[in-house]
């Protein structure tokens, strides 16, 4: 099963592009975020505009577990911490619950998008194709 994924103009120059859900039982929230798939990142993180968009409060951000971690990416520092059951969706054919990391503070730069990372890939059986040629690009639904 192919899940299309758009491919835009982002950033200085294209990107694969997904709309997801997201949404957690500890803390509550959900909403809705659009990632770029990044194979050269090890780990799906939040972008800050993200997590402002859904409106996380610093009471509900003390729920996330481990020690602040500093993070170098697209230029940016941050420190970040761990949602640990987040619980992504794409479309009615992809729903997977998995750690991600979620900024609490940016130490330098601007912070980059949500960023889909190898273990949701890895975590939700994918095959990621991008063509930024053709201006193609799908994930691919491994049968298990």
């Amino acid at each position: 099963m192919k899940i299309p994924i758009k491919v835009e103009f982002f950033a200085g120059g294209l990107r694969p592009m997904i709309a997801c859900s997201l949404r957690s039982t500890n803390p509550t929230f959900f909403g809705f975020i659009n990632a770029i798939i990044d194979t050269g990142s090890p780990t799906t993180i939040l972008g800050i505009s993200d997590v402002q968009k859904m409106r996380l409060s610093q009471v509900q951000m003390k729920k996330f577990i481990g020690e602040e971690k500093e993070v170098n990416l697209g230029g940016a520092q941050m420190k970040t911490k761990i949602l640990e059951n987040a619980n992504i969706r794409i479309g009615n054919s992809i729903n997977i619950t998995l750690p991600v990391q979620v900024p609490v503070k940016i130490t330098k730069g601007v912070s980059p998008p949500t960023i889909i990372g190898v273990d949701f890939l890895q975590k939700a059986n994918l095959c990621f194709f991008f063509n930024p040629n053709k201006k193609e690009s799908y994930l691919e639904k491994q049968e298990e």
